[in-house]
């Protein structure tokens, strides 16, 4: 009886040293340290709603893609603008937001970014949808849209 207790003790310390372990080597996100974690996709987090805040997110975007992106598997990251920032994307602004357009341009063609506007929006702020850019989509309310990603897609904020 006094071995059996002497291995359940021995079981119960390596346990608790292996958890230990494994606890130290697990990242922020929640990862060990070299796992790649398979998502859905990623969905840009726009909280400023302003053109500063959607270029560092382009940006952003372009660097993911050159560190990670150059793999086939990559699906674009997702934009869902639904604030004043919408109105970037529209023909009438583009020599007001020229270098962010640009940028947006070249991402949305080598399939980096998805960019989506909330047609609520721009018609709150008196934007003809005829005039937005032809690389950027729509969808009908943008908040909507952010929440069907996250809670059905499973995609993960960026």
């Amino acid at each position: 009886m006094l071995g059996c207790f002497r291995w359940l003790s021995l079981f119960i310390t390596l346990f608790l040293a292996f958890s230990a372990f494994a606890n130290s080597a697990t990242s922020a996100n929640g990862l060990v340290e070299g796992e790649r974690q398979e998502v859905a996709g990623y969905l840009a987090r726009i909280e400023k709603n302003n053109p500063e805040e959607v270029a560092e997110v382009l940006q952003r975007a372009e660097q993911f893609y050159l560190n990670e992106g150059m793999r086939q598997d990559f699906s674009p990251v997702v934009l869902v603008l639904h604030g004043p920032e919408v109105s970037i994307f529209f023909r009438e602004n583009y020599l007001r937001y020229r270098s962010i357009v640009d940028l947006a341009a070249k991402l949305s063609a080598l399939k980096v970014v998805d960019i989506k506007v909330c047609e609520t929006q721009s018609h709150g702020l008196g934007l003809d949808l005829k005039t937005l850019l032809p690389f950027v989509g729509t969808v009908p309310v943008g908040p909507v849209e952010e929440s069907r990603l996250i809670e059905v897609e499973k995609y993960i904020y960026f």
